[in-house]
Parts: structure tokens; sequence; C-alpha cells
């Protein structure tokens, strides 16, 4: 019997024959797409963690095929569908994790979203994912299986027919098992299989608990992948919110989606724990014989928010974010909504082989380090000094320690001590750009956040500012949080300013020693050559580009002799 789409209203669902009366459908669109990252994943290293790239995914992938059913063929197009493209098409797209939804058909099992049949077999999407993994034995595809029980009434028989398909062909020869530190070397032309409701004692990948729908950052921590023995388990942060129909409830979505990639891909260290991570959501609903249902277009509502919001983020960041599961693969238009679906896709796989300018700037300023700020306009060097102002008189020059911190809109920015700079001051209403100054901290207790400048460094080595680590907004004091240092010509001449834009043309340098005052004192003596990260000078004060492995050097304030 045809099992029809169960809607959602809030944790109720609609009934089956409520819908009955519903005479209405929409058809899906289904152009042709080019086969460019059919196999992406040739490019990740060997022995890179699995845990540790960024994998994109899809959102009950099976409804890119189309609804059969009563319902299915009256509704599935208005409030079921969640993508546009077969699995074939999200493979070539670069898509390589799939949420696919089985229950119980007759002898089958069939993905449904909710209680609406799709006119795909879990069978058949085996198959032809085992299939596109023989064609490229470079690639791995992550599988998450749900028992969707609106659609079969929790049938009982679910189990032993999920055990039954992962024990038989093709499955069972492709089918790898889960460990917390598997590699690409271990993985490749398998499928991960994990699942949500455990079918077996033993799982044939990997079971999934903890799944949550919270955004609530400390909450997100309870998930867990569970192998085959009690040695195999790891911690999964999940952040699947999926009701976006409250006022803020985007925005909150869109906070939570970043909270958790900026704590995976810049402060977590362990290889052990993974991340699965929705931009999926519905935002718009329907009412519906006096319920409110979601619908299709609430999908792609929220995925034109969400996946526009990720892509900013990867303008500036990188490191690895799990796997980010999306609505609408393969398109970057799904009926005239901007889902961007497919340059996110594109974007993710980028992000596995870039770095981005802020972990550059991260990688090339040592925190505790003095440092010099200036630009340069011909050979004329302007230095910034403490009271925020140009010179170009070395001595004048602030000489600023550079103190990690946290803050909101990057992980990390740095407290330029003993001088503290922030954002530009307001005046009725509007942010003053050109003050003739970058504006010293006022503040008694200097703030990570508002206290604090990021710096992202191209790959000439020019670094832009950005004024606080605050989080931007579009209006007040959270507009003038995202504005950037910059210069301009003014009447004194060149003069510091702020700008929305993002000008590469800040240098950074650390002052050369007191030679004089070193070299009046003993050397210490030192048998093997010092770390390569510290800087060096030779008893002129001239920087070295390495450090010798024999000789007299001056490191950190001191002569070292180097034997």
């Amino acid at each position: 019997m045809a099992s029809p789409l169960s809607l959602r209203v809030g944790a109720r669902r609609i009934s089956r024959r409520s819908l009955l009366p519903l005479l209405f459908s929409l058809f899906p669109l289904s152009p042709l797409f080019a086969d460019d990252n059919a196999a992406w994943m040739q490019r990740v290293a060997d022995d890179a963690y699995i845990s540790q790239l960024t994998i994109p995914g899809t959102h009950d992938s099976g409804t890119g095929h189309g609804f059969q059913g009563f319902l299915g063929l009256m509704g599935g197009d208005s409030y079921a569908r969640t993508q546009d493209k077969s699995i074939t098409e999200q493979w070539q797209s670069g898509i390589r994790c799939f949420d696919l939804r089985p229950c119980v058909d007759g002898s089958d099992l069939r993905i449904n979203h909710g209680s609406i049949q799709t006119k795909l077999t879990l069978s058949e999407a085996f198959n032809t994912l085992c299939g596109l993994l023989d064609q490229h034995p470079t690639e791995l595809a992550i599988v998450i299986i749900r028992h969707e029980t609106d659609g079969d009434d929790g049938d009982a028989s679910w189990n032993t027919k999920m055990k039954t398909m992962l024990k038989a062909e093709p499955v069972a020869s492709h089918a790898v098992a889960f460990k917390p530190t598997l590699k690409m070397m271990e993985a490749r032309g398998k499928l991960l299989i994990l699942s949500r409701d455990a079918y077996d004692t033993t799982p044939v990948g990997g079971f999934i608990t903890g799944w949550g729908h919270t955004t609530d950052f400390n909450n997100q921590k309870n998930g867990r992948i569970k192998g085959r023995t009690s040695s195999q388990e790891a911690t999964c942060y999940i952040q699947d919110f999926f009701d976006c129909t409250a006022s803020g409830a985007k925005e909150e979505k869109r906070r939570s989606i970043r909270t958790l990639m900026s704590f995976f891909a810049e402060q977590n260290i362990s290889t052990r724990i993974w991340c699965i991570n929705h931009t999926s959501a519905y935002s718009l609903t329907e009412s519906l014989f006096g319920n409110q249902v979601s619908t299709s277009d609430g999908y792609r509502d929220n995925a034109s928010t969400q996946n526009a919001a990720l892509l900013d983020f990867l303008a500036d960041h990188s490191g690895p974010l799990g796997i980010i599961v999306m609505d609408f693969a393969g398109v970057n238009e799904s009926k005239g909504y901007p889902v961007k679906s497919l340059s996110l896709t594109n974007a993710l796989i980028e992000n596995n082989f870039r770095t981005s300018d802020y972990a550059a700037a991260m990688a090339a300023i040592t925190s505790g380090r003095v440092y010099r700020i200036f630009t340069q306009q011909g050979r004329k060097k302007y230095y910034l000094t403490a009271e925020g102002t140009l010179t170009t008189t070395l001595e004048e020059a602030a000489k600023l320690t550079f103190r990690r911190v946290k803050g909101e809109e990057f992980s990390y920015g740095f407290k330029l001590q003993s001088v503290c700079f922030t954002n530009p001051d307001m005046q009725d209403g509007q942010v003053v750009l050109n003050s003739g100054r970058i504006r010293p901290n006022d503040q008694p207790t200097p703030r990570d956040t508002w206290e604090a400048q990021v710096f992202l460094r191209n790959a000439e080595g020019y670094y832009a500012i950005r004024s606080t680590n605050a989080e931007g907004g579009d209006s007040g004091w959270a507009l003038a949080a995202k504005t950037f240092w910059t210069v301009v010509n003014g009447a004194t001449g060149l003069e510091p300013a702020y700008t929305f834009e993002r000008p590469y043309i800040w240098q950074i340098e650390e002052p050369s020693p007191d030679v004089d005052a070193i070299n009046e004192v003993a050397p210490d003596n030192v048998t093997a050559s010092p770390s390569r990260q510290l800087n060096a000078y030779d008893l002129s004060g001239r920087p070295l580009p390495v450090i010798p492995r024999k000789g007299i050097v001056i490191i950190g304030g001191r002569k070292v002799v180097i034997q």
C-alpha cells in the first residue's frame, strides 16, 4: 500500500486520511548536470582522517527521485521535496554523504520523507552508490540511515530486512567498519553506513546515538558513533535544528551552524571527534486542514539564507568542517530561490585543499611577540603610533605585543598591548570612517572582542586588519565592528582611517634588538640550534633568514653562541 506524506506540525504529524482531499501536484525540475566533481576525493591524501575532512552531504537525499503513491503524487513536490537531483546527479556534483530514510514497503525497503514514498528503494540506492564507487574507486560514500517509522507505523520487520540487505551484495563487499580514526586509504571505494536505528547488536558500519535538534552548542556534544567493538566509539557533534519558522529562528540556526564550524575548524585538535552539521531546515509553512505544515518552498527559503551565510564564512575560514548536510544539492537556483547549493558544494570541496587568509595570518603571527605595524607608500614606511596616527619616524612607532584571544566573528584575534585599538566612533547613527586615526581603547578592561583585531594575510604577505573581533551587523555599533583599517590622504598627509572594504596594505615587523646593550653582555652557550620558529639577528641587528647551525647570533634579546 502507498505510504503518503507525514507533515510536521510541531511534534505532531497530519494523518494520511486527513490529506485525502489534497488534489494538486507540482512537477520537479530536472536540469542536466556536468560530471565535474565525480572523483574529487582522489586529491585527498591517503593518510587523511575522514573525521578531519569537509564532506558535502544531502538531507532526505531520495526526494530528488520524485514521489509515488496517492499523497506522493498529490503533495510530494509541495511538501516533501528537499532535493532536485537524483543520487547519481548529487554524486556528480560532489556530494559524498547521503541521508536515506527507508521504511517497510511490502517485501522491500522504500525511501520515504515522513510517510510519503519516493520512487527510490534502498536497494536501488545502494546499487547506485556501489556502482559509482566501482567507477570511482578513489571515493568514499557515507550513508546515514534512519527508520522512517511514519511510513510503516514502526513495522518490526524493518530490522530483519535491513540486516539481510546489508549482509548481501553489493553492500557486503563495499561496506567498511566504523572506527574513530578511519583514514582515507582504508575507506576508498567503500560505503560507510551509519544508522540512527539499531537493526542488530553489532553494526555493519556504525550506530549513531544522541541525535539532537538543538542550537545549544553544549548539547550538540552528546552524539556518539559506535563501531563494532566498545573501543571503536567516537564523540559526534550534531546540529540538526530543523524548524526555522519562528521569528529569529533562521538567525539562530545560522549562529549555531557557525559556532559549530568555528569550533571544529579552528579549535578542535582531536582526530577522534566527528561532526554532522545541517544547513537544512524549513522556514515557511502553509495552513492545511487547520494546521501549519512545512513546505518544500520552506526548505528552499531556508537554504537560500543558510547556504549564502556559509559561503561567506568559507571566504575567510578554512579547516575541517566535518559533514555538512544541505538541501537542493547540485543547483544554485530551485524554483526561483537562490539556494546556491552547487556553489556551496564546490566551496566545501575546495576547503579540503586551501588555507584561508585568516589561517595564513594565524600561522605567521606568534602570540607574545612584539611587532610594529606599518604601510608603505613608495620607499617610505608609515608606522602606526600608540595614539593611532601614522609616523615616518621609526622611534615614534608603537611597539605592540600581540596577545592571541578568543573572539566572536573569528575564533581568535589579537589584542595589541600596551595599547588596545577598537572600532571607529559613531556620530548621528553613522560610522565615522575618516577620523584621522585608529581609535585607541578607552575601556578600563579591554574586551577580547571589541578591543582585539583580526589579521588576514594574502599570498603576497600583506595584511588586512579588521578593527574588532566582535560579530558584525548591518547597523549601529555592529556595523562599526566589521570595519577594516585603511589610509587616506588627509589635510596633513597620509592618515589612518576605517573602511568597509578589505585593503591588504599593512605589514608587520619585529623591532630590531638593542645591539649595543646586548653586545655588552657575555653570550649564552648552547649546544643545539634553537627552534626555527624564533627570529634571529646577526650582531649588527640585521634579521637572519634562518638560524645558523653554528655561530654567534641574537635570539630573544640574548646573545647566543651556537656550538
